[in-house]
């Protein structure tokens, strides 16, 4: 499969991309894994869940192999501003409240999407992947994509980096 990185993002009808940069306007978050990865079928675990859980929006979701240079490169693998001005670093704390914030509420209502317990277990799961070690970033007040709402988190661990980014729209 390539480079061996799997990443998903997207929204409900609307396209997102999974593995090696191959790109599927899906209905439904099942069939992303249905239709791409037959007879070699993967599982994309908490990545997937949070998307799936979610459930509105745009997600942005995934792991990369290696440990970036920069967020400027992890932004870049999941198709966000790739300018390092773009972010701050930030503490796990905070970066922890981002990602449990953005599972939790929709950013243009404020919609509930899923319990707090839930959104700080996702949280947990996905931070988990990096390390104790992992750099945390987010933006430095600069929308890095199309969306009117836009916000998350990069990772740089030591082995992997990753990127949990959320859009949404009023």
């Amino acid at each position: 499969m390539g480079n061996g990185w799997r990443f998903l993002w997207g929204s409900y009808s609307q396209t997102r991309r999974v593995a090696s940069g191959q790109m599927r306007s899906v209905d439904r978050p099942a069939q992303i894994v249905d239709e791409l990865f037959e007879p070699e079928r993967i599982t994309l675990g908490i990545n997937e869940d949070i998307w799936d859980i979610r459930g509105c929006g745009i997600v942005r979701c995934g792991v990369l192999p290696f440990p970036a240079p920069s967020p400027a490169a992890v932004a870049k693998a999941f198709e966000l501003r790739d300018d390092d001005a773009c972010y701050r670093e930030i503490d796990e704390s905070e970066a922890r409240w981002i990602i449990a914030e953005v599972l939790h509420r929709d950013q243009a209502y404020r919609a509930e999407l899923m319990t707090a317990a839930q959104a700080e277990q996702l949280t947990a799961e996905f931070l988990e992947q990096f390390g104790a070690q992992a750099r945390y970033f987010t933006h430095n007040g600069y929308s890095v994509t199309e969306a009117t709402f836009d916000t998350g988190v990069l990772v740089i661990g030591a082995f992997q980096s990753g990127c949990l980014w959320v859009e949404d729209e009023d």
